[in-house]
């Protein structure tokens, strides 16, 4: 029997054509995972929407652009009336607190886009884009790792990103982070082919595209800050030459122009007294590297000056010297580092009491690395041994690269799980590497690796699909799951429950068509820029407020007495009585056998289902210097513990907030005969909460939504006016 020759074409063309394939493939099925905010918004009667908050400010700031043009972004400041709606009386001064790309982008591509649907909206696409974003970034990894390991680990890369979550690239979710995070991935794919052919062309495409993403997220530091490694710790690894400083320099020029032209940055300064500072340093410490090299090399200096023949101890000395000299500045102040980015680098304590409130700003838990990205993570890290020994035994830069670029966004999720949608694409991308340590050799040398050791390759390939299948069994489980229970936030109320609760839509629809254009509504920063934006009217603080005074305030009020909270208001923020409104919300319990109504938060077996009272125990008492009146309750179900209000305390119950809270709950229900208790004080005998007497702050708006019908639990939004005779 003869058998069949295979034609060339098809052997040297099959792994290409696999591995093109499971990418289209893996661009479909993301870009549909993604697009279930969508779906499930259009379910329940809603066009496409935007996601979380702060999509509502870059929307309006698109918007506006569209409207005057461009270049309008730069009179976008404190001294235009139109910026009063946020960060009421002050003003908010985008140009100066808001990288601008994001809108450009947004509004150029916008315009393409509409070529070819002339019906498209701003809103619409700008809903849409996250996931353009998306298909940007899966192509960038996947030519990534096709550029360091080849075809079939550049196919699984793909896939890896196709499923894991990432939050940041919902349909919705347009925000600074979703555009930086492809521009980064594009930099780095630029970035390796500049170090592996040591290409100045390749090197100044990285440095553009990284200045993009500056230009879009303030992130780009994480990407940066593995390049300045890389340049940093090359002398430990290669003999460094002109050619090495000029392509580092290549490819920080870009970055550094742009960094230095965008008044978001702060200009130059920034080049010298903050992060950026990792450039010239890193090229300082080159040099000394170079330096020292030459020196070894010298062998009359070697005779009169014996201990450099031990450069590279010096050298690690130098680098020990330096890294400890930029901490103790960035302690004392003299380089501004601040925010997310000081978390990130493990110095939680010396951020405000505001950043440590935030839920995406609490450090990631082992758990968490598992949840969110189950075999990857259980192969990336030790992946990294694998890259020390290819950057400092083979003597590579790029492997150098991949390990600081996978160490530093590691540290950073680990101390900042707000970092998790960045480092899930890293770690695809890192993961991938054990695909070609494992079966390179089959690959590139076919049949002839078999021969020589077939129990091996067996072993090999079985380990490769057991990794694919544990990945493909979490992403259908798991991640996918998470995609489709996503719901555009203010859909669900803000309060992850995944069912319409649109308290906040109705709210907001009534402040814009009942309230005069001077309304000023308060309430906690999450919702300024639904306010603003939605509601159309002014907001005195959001999630982008840098002015730790101004929240430090809007705590006060929100947990001080009516007077306090008026004197505050008035006094403070400028609100003329007759214009200001008070909004808050809770989930509230109906128990008609015992006649109750139970003020959540509210507790059913390991969830806790809270908005604002919750908030305000957990960050409004401490952001405004207060020991917050709590409560230990301890499930007998579970027998876990929640720290939660105590409304029998006199000093809560005085407090605006749970004032409003409680009043709403009698409003609603007290006429039905139901009394309003405080459940988890004593659940066998609940204490009745009394009915308050609000002097200052009366009833405009109450919103309802019915939740959880067969448990009789209710979001309620509550928006009370100023009325003061």
């Amino acid at each position: 029997m003869t058998r069949l020759a295979v034609p060339k074409v098809v052997k040297r063309y099959w792994v290409p054509t696999l591995a093109i394939s499971v990418l289209i493939v893996s661009i479909v099925v993301g870009s549909y995972l993604r697009l279930y905010p969508v779906f499930n918004a259009e379910k329940l009667g809603y066009g496409p929407t935007l996601y979380e908050m702060d999509p509502y400010s870059e929307y309006w700031i698109a918007k506006q652009l569209d409207t005057h043009g461009l270049l309008y972004f730069y009179k976008l400041t404190r001294n235009n009336p139109i910026t009063r709606i946020f960060w009421y009386p002050w003003g908010r001064d985008f140009v100066h607190t808001e990288p601008p790309f994001l809108a450009f982008f947004s509004v150029v591509t916008y315009h393409i886009a509409k070529l070819f649907n002339s019906g498209l909206s701003l809103y619409d696409w700008m809903v849409y884009l996250p996931v353009l974003f998306y298909i940007i970034t899966v192509i960038a990894i996947f030519l990534i790792a096709k550029e360091l390991w080849g075809y079939i680990p550049a196919a699984v890369a793909a896939t890896s990103s196709s499923l894991v979550f990432v939050s940041r690239h919902l349909a919705g979710f347009t925000v600074k982070y979703a555009i930086g995070i492809p521009f980064i991935f594009l930099a780095i794919l630029f970035h390796v082919r500049a170090w592996k052919k040591m290409s100045f062309i390749n090197a100044l495409v990285a440095g553009i595209l990284l200045a993009a993403a500056a230009a879009g997220w303030a992130g780009f530091n994480l990407l940066l800050g593995a390049i300045a490694v890389q340049v940093a710790l090359l002398p430990l690894i290669k003999k460094v030459g002109k050619e090495d400083f000029l392509l580092a320099i290549t490819e920080y020029i870009p970055l550094c122009i742009v960094l230095a032209s965008i008044p978001f940055y702060g200009g130059v300064h920034y080049l010298y007294a903050s992060a950026g500072a990792a450039m010239p340093a890193s090229l300082i410490l080159l040099l000394i590297g170079y330096g020292l090299q030459r020196a070894a090399s010298n062998r009359n200096l070697i005779l009169t000056l014996p201990l450099l023949k031990r450069y590279r101890e010096i050298y690690i000395g130098v680098l020990g010297a330096i890294v400890s000299l930029g901490v103790l500045l960035l302690i004392k102040g003299y380089i501004a580092i601040t925010g997310k980015a000081l978390v990130a680098l493990g110095f939680r304590s010396l951020v405000p009491t505001l950043v440590r409130t935030v839920q995406e700003y609490v450090p990631a838990s082992a758990s968490n690395f598992v949840y969110y990205l189950g075999a990857l993570i259980i192969v990336a890290v030790p992946m990294t041994a694998y890259f020390a020994y290819r950057a400092f035994i083979k003597k590579e830069p790029n492997y150098l690269f991949l390990l600081a670029l996978f160490i530093l966004s590691l540290i950073s999720t680990i101390n900042i799980s707000y970092f998790f949608a960045y480092f899930n694409y890293v770690a695809a991308l890192t993961a991938s590497s054990f695909v070609y340590l494992l079966i390179g050799s089959l690959i590139s040398r076919g049949k002839e690796a078999i021969r020589r050791s077939w129990f091996r390759s067996i072993i090999a390939i079985s380990l490769v699909i057991i990794f694919i299948i544990a990945i493909v069994a979490q992403g259908a489980t798991l991640w996918a799951r998470i995609y489709r229970a996503s719901l555009p936030t203010i859909v669900d109320g803000a309060t992850g429950v995944g069912t319409d609760a649109p308290v906040w839509i109705d709210g907001l629809n009534w402040v814009r068509t009942h309230t005069n254009k001077s309304a000023v509504i308060t309430a906690w920063w999450d919702y300024g820029y639904w306010i603003s934006v939605v509601g159309e009217r002014a907001s005195v603080a959001d999630g982008a407020t840098i002015n730790m005074t101004q929240i430090k305030l809007l705590a006060e009020a929100m947990t001080g007495t009516e007077d306090e909270a008026y004197r505050i208001f008035t006094k403070y923020f400028k609100i003329n009585p007759n214009n200001l409104y008070i909004a808050v919300y809770e989930f509230y319990q109906l128990d008609p056998m015992r006649g109750y109504v139970y003020l959540g938060p509210l507790v059913f077996g390991r969830v806790e289902l809270g908005a604002d009272a919750a908030k305000g125990v957990s960050a409004m008492y401490r952001i405004a210097g207060k020991k917050p009146p709590v409560m230990l309750y301890v499930s007998p179900v579970t027998r876990l513990g929640f720290i939660l209000p105590n409304w029998t305390s006199p000093q809560l119950q005085n407090a605006t907030l749970y004032k409003i809270l409680a009043n709403t709950a009698y409003i609603l229900w007290g006429k039905q005969g139901y009394r309003i208790a405080d459940l988890y004080a004593n659940p066998r005998n609940p204490p009745i909460i009394p009915k308050p007497k609000m002097k200052i702050f009366k009833p405009a708006y109450i919103a309802v939504s019915d939740v959880y019908p067969q448990l009789g639990v209710y979001l309620v939004l509550s928006i009370y006016k100023c009325d003061v005779k």
